[in-house]
């Protein structure tokens, strides 16, 4: 995107911040009380305020190469980090772990990157590994193995999700909710996958699921 192109975009938001002053004071004097953290991938044309049309202070957003969870036990981690703030001190109700088709972290697991090269995608991308041989590890057809790995690693990256104990214990005391997500880039809608059911469906346009 040119440089001029997001000054001119800055301009914009300054005569929108000034006609909507009072929305934006507000938010600065009162803080931030989203009630749902977002855990999606980096990849710049997945937009978590474009897809679900929240406006500031709705969503604690965090965004990284294959929208990965590391477990708790990781030492350091950011998105650990911003889990346990997100739950512990903003004391969100739901958290989504967004996915997404055509994904260039789950494609890259197929010819490894070079860790002298890169070592940190390298690194990251282990973490996401384990969803791809669950699913060499199936009876998938190859043509389909790709989109069934990237679905598999939200679920798995659900099942690192719960390794944090405050999530644990947010969820069996019924004040929070995961949701597994999966945006179709090809066709703009969004499939949640279903517990129960075990597959994968079209959220309800009300996205009543996501209701406090």
């Amino acid at each position: 995107m040119p440089t001029s192109k997001l000054i001119s975009g800055y301009r914009e938001f300054r005569d929108k911040f000034d006609s909507e002053h009072e929305v934006f004071e507000r938010l600065a004097e009162e803080g931030q009380n989203p009630k749902v953290l977002w855990i999606g991938c980096a990849d710049s044309r997945v937009v978590p305020e474009l897809i679900t049309g929240a406006d500031p202070g709705e969503l604690f957003d965090v965004r990284n190469i294959a929208n990965v969870v590391p477990p708790a036990a990781s030492a350091a981690c950011a998105t650990g980090a911003a889990v346990e703030y997100a739950v512990i001190h903003l004391n969100v109700s739901h958290i989504v772990i967004c996915g997404h088709t055509d994904c260039g972290g789950i494609k890259a697991l197929e010819a490894s990157p070079d860790p002298g090269s890169q070592p940190h995608i390298t690194s990251w991308l282990e973490l996401a590994r384990p969803a791809r041989d669950r699913v060499l590890g199936s009876d998938v057809a190859e043509e389909d193995r790709y989109l069934e790995t990237i679905k598999t690693n939200v679920l798995m990256q659900c099942e690192n999700l719960r390794s944090y104990p405050c999530v644990a214990d947010g969820e069996q005391s019924g004040g929070l909710s995961i949701h597994p997500w999966l945006y179709d880039l090809f066709t703009g809608d969004v499939l949640e996958f279903d517990q129960d059911s075990g597959t994968w469906g079209t959220i309800a346009e009300s996205a009543a699921g996501l209701e406090t």
